[in-house]
């Protein structure tokens, strides 16, 4: 089994994050490498004056320093868990940072914070991180009572370029799950003659990457967020795949949509791929 390089997001640099507990979770099953990501945030100067500009980056500078030698409180939580990783800090805007570090990752677990959750609008550093990271994301909820993670997977599975990535990158996690639903929402109505595309078939593909997978019908409704959300908890599962803003965010924010639904009222893990 291959290994997993996991870039987990931390807004802070002691206690028990939620992005943490996930990833120790998640390297409880998986051969993974955690690397441990503190942003230090560069002021912004625009409406800024000078003087306040200054203060700014002092404090900035102070983060970054102190972040640098957090060091020994990120090996000390992988060591009492068992886990491996190392411990990176920048200096930048945050989804820079996280776009930078995604390219040598395989999965970025990131936290949705409660006070500003990154829907309804979407455009938060979850869902830019989404667009941006070119790498799965791990959302984990600040409320979520992370224990088990991996164990019994839900794929909410309506057969766009964006579940499909989704489902790609869930594959580890998928191969070492207990139990794997999928709840099918994928509409296979005819394109009248006009166009042919290669048909990709999930129940073939998952078979191929031994993956043991469940099929349940899924029906949409009027709200299909709240549906496909009460579906999901019904199967026990502690983490969700899925895509991620399949309409554009402008279209969810005017009308809404899956995505901003559930990055607005999940409370377990998604893993999302846009």
């Amino acid at each position: 089994m291959s290994t997993l390089d996991v870039l987990v997001h931390l807004r802070q640099y002691s206690g028990d994050p939620p992005a943490l507990r996930a990833a120790l979770a998640l390297s409880r099953r998986l051969d993974a490498v955690l690397h441990g990501l503190y942003v230090a945030p560069i002021p912004p100067a625009a409406f800024t004056s000078p003087e306040t500009v200054a203060v700014l980056v002092h404090e900035s500078d102070r983060h970054f320093r102190e972040a640098g030698v957090a060091d020994a409180w990120w090996h000390e939580k992988l060591a009492a868990a068992g886990a491996r990783g190392d411990w990176l800090v920048a200096q930048a805007d945050a989804l820079d940072a996280i776009a930078y570090a995604a390219r040598w990752n395989d999965l970025i677990v990131i936290e949705r914070p409660q006070q500003q959750p990154d829907a309804p609008l979407g455009w938060g550093l979850v869902s830019r991180s989404a667009f941006a990271a070119g790498a799965p994301l791990l959302v984990i909820p600040e409320s979520a009572e992370v224990g088990e993670l991996g164990r019994v997977v839900t794929v909410l599975w309506n057969g766009s370029r964006e579940a499909i990535r989704a489902v790609h990158g869930a594959l580890p996690i998928l191969r070492r799950a207990d139990s794997v639903i999928v709840l099918d929402g994928e509409s296979r109505g005819s394109n009248g003659g006009l166009l042919h595309l290669p048909n990709f078939d999930l129940r073939n593909y998952l078979a191929a990457h031994a993956v043991k997978a469940d099929f349940h019908p899924s029906k949409t409704s009027d709200d299909r967020g709240a549906g496909l959300l009460a579906a999901a908890r019904a199967t026990g599962a502690d983490l969700l795949v899925m895509g991620a803003w399949g309409h554009s965010r402008l279209t969810e924010l005017i009308v809404g949509g899956v995505t901003r639904h559930l990055f607005q009222n999940a409370d377990r893990a998604l893993l999302v791929a846009h």
